[in-house]
């Protein structure tokens, strides 16, 4: 299985974004998870230099994520400026998508509107150039489940897809299990862990999932994957750049094995 990482795994003081990326390489990565974010562009670089720096490196762009503000987030099942806004930006990262060849755009969705429909004609809209362009929108489990289990739900569509997120699940909602409910529509992974309380973002070491479970479940997804890990190690130790990725691949060797355990059995 192919193994990646988000281009920031918890590191500010990289000399140079290209350095960042050699790095990822060297350690036995073969894919990474990225964004065309403008606020993150001091951090990783621009799109178009990534992209330029994957191919030096040898690295496949893996999901591509959405570009948003938190606080804006709602605004999206709204009819409003901001939301039109939001629309296009994320029909802008279908298209970046598929120009640069990322395996789908990840959406983050949160409502607290009393009616979803606004936003959910939104995202049938987005699906239609989704279908156009061949690339999924893989809607991740964030902080409201409950609009996610709606989306679901309500529409039927070949390019409405899931990216799991372990440490979501670990920390917001442990008691659903995504992996089974949803696990025909699982084409991507966040893979990271935490205590329980707080979404650290952080390695295995720090954190209390079962990923002998994990793998279980994982093992039953029938599209393909990759072993994507979403570090920011908002729980760390004093590991250093080479520790924290040295450590992440192999904690993505391990789940492929478990992985495997598990698919040999069935």
């Amino acid at each position: 299985m192919r193994k990646g990482i988000s281009i920031y795994f918890g590191f500010k003081d990289e000399n140079s974004h290209e350095e960042r990326i050699k790095l990822i390489k060297e350690a036995g990565f073969d894919s990474i998870i990225s964004n065309n974010d403008k606020k993150f562009k001091d951090q990783n670089g621009s799109l178009k230099s990534q992209i330029k720096n994957f191919k030096k490196y040898g690295i496949r762009p893996s999901s591509l994520h959405m570009s948003y503000n938190q606080k804006d987030l709602p605004e999206f099942f709204k009819d409003s400026k901001m939301a039109k806004k939001m629309e296009r930006r994320l029909k802008h990262d279908v298209k970046l998508a598929k120009k640069y060849n990322f395996s789908c755009v990840v959406v983050h969705l949160n409502c607290n509107e009393p009616s979803r429909e606004v936003g959910f004609e939104r995202i049938r809209r987005i699906l239609k150039l989704c279908e156009k362009k061949n690339i999924p929108l893989a809607i991740e489990n964030v902080e409201d489940p409950d609009t996610f289990k709606a989306l679901f739900n309500e529409i039927e569509h070949p390019y409405l897809k899931m990216c799991y997120d372990s440490g979501h699940n670990n920390c917001i909602d442990p008691d659903f299990d995504y992996l089974t409910n949803y696990t025909d529509k699982i084409i991507c992974l966040h893979l990271h862990d935490n205590a329980g309380k707080n979404d650290d973002h952080t390695l295995n070491k720090y954190g209390t999932i079962n990923w002998d479970e994990v793998a279980s479940k994982l093992a039953k997804v029938p599209n393909e994957l990759v072993l994507d890990y979403e570090l920011l190690l908002c729980k760390r130790g004093n590991e250093t750049r080479e520790e924290v990725l040295n450590e992440t691949f192999a904690q993505a060797c391990q789940l492929e094995e478990m992985i495997n355990k598990y698919k040999n059995k069935n």
